[in-house]
């Protein structure tokens, strides 16, 4: 069940699957509320190319080729990304930690986060793996 975390509060370690399009972490967010979202040193695979939430610093060639069809554009193939709710309106890239303040930026209310690899929005049939992530409230 999804609920409001408290500040100190954390969730997880939650599995983040790549072959799913959207990761629901179960954690609803309001206005103004900051997370720190960690990912351990797992390793998730597109096809055969192995990485860690990170991402792949440089692309296959395939990849390069294919970049218009990347979900997050700011983020890098296979970095851990994170969305609000079940949509690609409004994404950020996380990699291995990041801080994140949600400023209401989808205008629903009571959204919740969801992850994902980024990948082309066609290719997570050929994706396996998953890495561990933590989700922990700071303001």
């Amino acid at each position: 069940m999804a609920r409001h975390l408290a500040v100190g509060d954390s969730s997880g370690p939650l599995a983040i699957a790549s072959a799913n399009y959207y990761n629901p972490t179960g954690v609803l967010l309001a206005p103004g509320e900051t997370y720190e979202i960690a990912a351990d040193d797992s390793r998730w695979v597109d096809w055969h190319l192995a990485s860690s939430a990170d991402g792949r610093i440089e692309p296959s060639l395939m990849q390069s080729m294919a970049h218009w069809a990347l979900r997050c554009k700011e983020g890098r193939w296979f970095q851990l990304i994170g969305a609000v709710g079940r949509s690609d309106t409004c994404m950020f890239p996380i990699g291995m930690h990041a801080a994140w303040t949600y400023t209401g930026q989808s205008g629903d209310t009571d959204p919740e986060l969801c992850l994902f690899a980024n990948d082309a929005w066609f290719a997570y049939l050929n994706n396996h793996g998953s890495v561990k992530v933590t989700i922990k409230r700071v303001g």
